[in-house]
């Protein structure tokens, strides 16, 4: 399991993958919204937990127990400029995980089990 992938399409794909994920950071750090500590600078995001989807969705389920318990234990609430880098963090490292990392090496182990199961299977084989 490598972080990088093997093939020149894949590298590609994860190379767009991340260059989309860039821009996206900086239309969230560019809106006007986010230095008045509005909610409506983190709608940026949204296509990106779209494309992080599955993986992503745990992502920001985790960044609402971290505020969460920001809340409930220390009675602090992160303003949306600290909240925008961490969600766009956790939705690009998650998503990019998700489909040029795991998906790649499920994809991978589970072609070497049809290729064991069909030699089992084969008489020739033998």
């Amino acid at each position: 399991m490598t972080l990088f992938p093997r093939h020149r399409v894949l590298r590609l794909a994860a190379a767009a993958w991340l260059a989309v994920s860039w821009v996206m950071l900086i239309v969230l750090l560019a809106r006007p919204e986010l230095q008045a500590n509005e909610r409506t600078a983190l709608t940026v995001l949204v296509p990106l937990y779209f494309l992080s989807f599955p993986l992503g969705h745990l992502g920001l389920l985790a960044c609402n127990k971290v505020k969460r318990i920001l809340y409930l234990d220390y009675h602090f609430v992160p303003d949306i400029a600290s909240e925008g880098p961490l969600l766009w963090l956790s939705l690009t490292v998650l998503g990019y995980a998700q489909w040029f990392v795991l998906l790649p090496w499920l994809a991978l182990a589970v072609r070497r089990l049809a290729d064991f199961l069909l030699r089992r299977g084969d008489p020739a084989a033998r």
